[in-house]
């Protein structure tokens, strides 16, 4: 078992904002983020629920601008119609607003320095999701660790005997500080126990606190999110009360929680440069040296893992952008962003054994089902639901009044696929039948209303490829931007005719629909017959002037590589459609990726060039999908390997940015980025080793799932030319078993039944 260790040789420092680079501990409710300080430490304390500010109210109805919008965008006026929806919502008095998720509050630790200090340290155990500060004052050696027990819901902390602790709001690390705090603070120190509230907008919430001292200080904190203190102190005092007085018995059940998840599967690779007890700095520098080293890759695919794991459990709520750390009030881009981002987050988790972590997602959209018909109601008068791009707890009408976001309607369609994979993986025929069949059909009947027919063809308007937009609209021999060419776009109009994404999700979910039709006999065969005039009513895919695939079908788009979305790749990834199409339609999606990491390389972000690494992985070049990592590693990532959205150094690697804002989507699709490179699956077919890249010499991984029901672990050794992996059948199934020399055999497997290959990797 491989004990995964992140150590670093600094408190956090990122200026005026030391948050970024803290040590981040959670159980998918309560979250805490370790700043690692010497004399006066602060522990940043947030939880899952914990959001403010957002304002939900009905949607007046505007679906009468649409058929003026259609009208307009096809006869070419596109810059007058981008906003029609969106204006028509102001004007008739919609103002809803997104709410923020909330730091709760502040644990400090003050321990006065006797001689300063030196051999310091911190360093996050992956493996037990435990915290360490540790550092020398004079001939002593101070140390504190910390986890968030996710056996006991309760943030455990153990430091020096004669450590001062207090509770108080978070404060932020702003140098000239604007922030609107939290009102109304109050603290009660009771003997051991400490009372903490505050509000936010008039709501309570508040933390309470119990201080063991003995040979060390032991600190037991549980926070709450809802209810009044009158109430709450004397309930979670309670529950704190119940718990064992000691670190390690709590640790103990704490450490058999997370590892039952973390365990599921592992990453081992072959390192004769770095070794696994290299600081995260010296991976770092030596990125910037020769590229990605295999011990920072492997960390990094168990710190995704890691943070997934800690950002969500059964009961709470998705992981959003930010996981449970943001440092800022009111933070940006805080939600959950489903036009990549949050399917990014989820890549991960069926393939490497975190099924359970998906239920979280499922809760969130299902309680939103009357919201989202309400959005495909008033704004767009179809049946059916309508999933923005935007949402957050509280609600999922559409708050964000972007038009891009307004008039992108995939979100419902690539959920839906989340719905589906599940399913696949599990074969779980209660989630089929009440939780996924009911999503995808709602799905589906808004697109049956959504799209126009035109002769055998169906096509999308609005249509958005998110969140590009065409480079010379109607053959304009003049850029974008110029006010004297005629017909001209302004950068943020993305609205358009028939974006391939648009196109290729609404085709996915209705070839699903109609496999599942035909598979288990769960729907009505006039149903069925409705779905295959749609699935064979889709448009064709096109190729551009480069070989590459269209962005946007319509002759008036023409295609723009100068961007960080790779949307209308999707029919290889995240789609299954064209996996494994034949070679020249892989080369063509080759070709595509490849333009995104060439002519737009000075356009990506982390999450994109981890976008990139996945398709390259399907289309089974693992140098390009190793470079696309390794990129990250030079450019977006801090000294606690959290990812930035993009460079803040003008490296050219990305985008150009005035800020650099924390978000967790890369860290964590760096994890399923590595399974894809190491295995594919689809429901009859399994691949090994389809994009192993030279510098992964040696190594293993496993256990990974499939989704054709076998449970696969590899190990490999390239210098040997010979891999083994054992297949073990989950349940009946039968499928072919893809080598990476080319080769391949056929297998039937009982329940329960193993095999073991040998094969060559060349």
């Amino acid at each position: 078992m491989i004990d995964y260790q992140m150590t670093m040789r600094r408190p956090a420092s990122w200026w005026n904002g030391n948050w970024r680079e803290g040590t981040p501990l959670g159980n998918g409710l309560h979250g805490a983020l370790i700043y690692g300080n010497i004399a006066n430490e602060k522990i940043m304390l947030t939880h899952t629920r914990l959001w403010r500010e957002g304002k939900n109210m009905s949607i007046p109805d505007v679906s009468d601008i649409l058929p003026q919008m259609r009208a307009l965008i096809f006869s070419g006026e596109v810059l007058k119609a981008d906003r029609m929806i969106n204006d028509a919502l102001i004007t008739r008095g919609y103002a809803p607003h997104e709410a923020y998720p909330f730091p709760a509050a502040d644990l400090n630790i003050s321990l006065p320095a006797v001689k300063g200090f030196s051999k310091y340290k911190r360093t996050l155990d992956i493996s037990t999701a435990q915290a360490f500060v540790e550092y020398q004052d004079g001939d002593d050696v101070i140390q504190r660790r910390s986890f968030v027990s996710r056996a006991d819901d309760v943030v455990v902390v153990e430091c020096h005997k004669n450590s001062v602790i207090h509770l108080s709001i978070h404060q932020p690390d702003l140098i000239n500080q604007s922030e609107q705090l939290p009102e109304n603070e109050c603290i009660i120190t009771e003997g051991e126990w400490q009372f903490f509230k505050t509000e936010i907008s008039g709501i309570e919430h508040g933390a309470v606190l119990k201080v063991l001292r003995g040979e060390k200080t032991l600190i037991l904190l549980k926070i709450y999110t809802e209810g009044e203190s009158s109430n709450k102190w004397y309930e979670l005092k309670a529950e704190i009360e119940k718990l064992s007085p000691d670190y390690d018995h709590l640790l103990c059940s704490h450490i058999e929680a997370h590892q039952k998840l973390f365990n599921a599967c592992q990453l081992s690779l072959e390192d004769d440069k770095c070794n696994r007890a290299s600081s995260n700095e010296e991976l770092l520098d030596a990125a910037y040296d020769t590229g990605l080293t295999n011990v920072l890759a492997e960390r990094m695919w168990a710190y995704g893992r890691y943070l997934l794991i800690s950002s969500t459990q059964l009961g709470g709520l998705p992981c959003n952008l930010t996981g449970l750390w943001s440092g800022e009030y009111r933070a940006f881009w805080s939600f959950n962003m489903a036009n990549i981002n949050l399917e990014m987050i989820y890549w991960q988790a069926l393939s490497g054994g975190l099924e359970e972590l998906m239920l979280p997602i499922f809760d969130y959209y299902d309680a939103g089902l009357e919201d989202m018909k309400e959005n495909a109601r008033k704004l767009y008068g179809c049946e059916g639901i309508f999933l923005p791009a935007v949402t957050m707890p509280g609600g999922i009408r559409h708050v964000c009044l972007s038009p891009h976001i307004t008039n992108w309607t995939a979100g419902a369609g690539w959920i839906a696929q989340l719905y589906y994979d599940y399913y696949i993986y599990t074969r779980d025929m209660d989630f089929l039948v009440n939780r996924a069949l009911p999503f995808m059909r709602e799905a589906a009947k808004f697109y049956a209303d959504f799209i126009i027919w035109k002769g055998e063809h169906w096509h999308v308007c609005p249509s958005v490829s998110p969140e590009n937009h065409t480079k010379n609209y109607k053959g304009n021999s003049k850029n974008l931007g110029d006010s004297n060419a005629n017909n001209d776009l302004s950068d943020g109009t993305q609205s358009s005719i028939d974006a391939t994404m648009d196109i290729s999700v609404i085709k996915e979910l209705f070839r699903h629909l109609i496999e599942i039709g035909g598979a288990t006999e769960l729907l009505p065969e006039d149903e069925l017959a409705d779905y295959r005039k749609i699935l064979y009513g889709t448009p064709d895919y096109e190729t551009n002037e480069w070989g590459a695939p269209r962005e946007w079908l319509h002759k008036d788009f023409p295609d723009n590589d100068l961007h960080r979305h790779q949307s209308h790749l999707y029919p290889v990834f995240p789609g299954l459609e064209l996996s494994r199409a034949d070679s020249r339609t892989i080369e063509i999606y080759h070709k595509g990726a490849i333009r995104r990491m060439t002519v737009g390389l000075s356009w990506q972000t982390s999450w994109s060039l981890i976008q990139n690494a996945h398709t390259m992985a399907r289309v089974k070049d693992g140098e390009l999908a190793w470079e696309s990592l390794s990129l990250i590693t030079k450019s977006c990532v801090m000294r606690n390997l959290f990812t930035t959205h993009n460079d803040w150094r003008g490296s050219g690697i990305g985008l150009e940015f005035p800020m650099a804002p924390f978000q967790i989507d890369a860290n964590i699709g760096w994890a399923s980025a590595v399974q894809e490179m190491l295995l594919y699956s689809n429901t009859d077919r399994v691949d090994l080793l389809p994009a192993l890249p030279k510098a992964w010499t040696k190594g293993s991984i496993g256990t990974m799932k499939t989704r054709c029901g076998v449970d696969v672990h590899i190990t490999w050794d390239q210098s040997q030319n010979i891999g083994n992996a054992l297949l073990c059948a989950i349940r009946e199934t039968a499928f072919t078993l893809y080598y990476p020399d080319g080769n391949y055999e056929e297998f039937d497997q009982m329940a329960g039944e193993n095999a073991q290959v040998e094969f060559r990797i060349k």
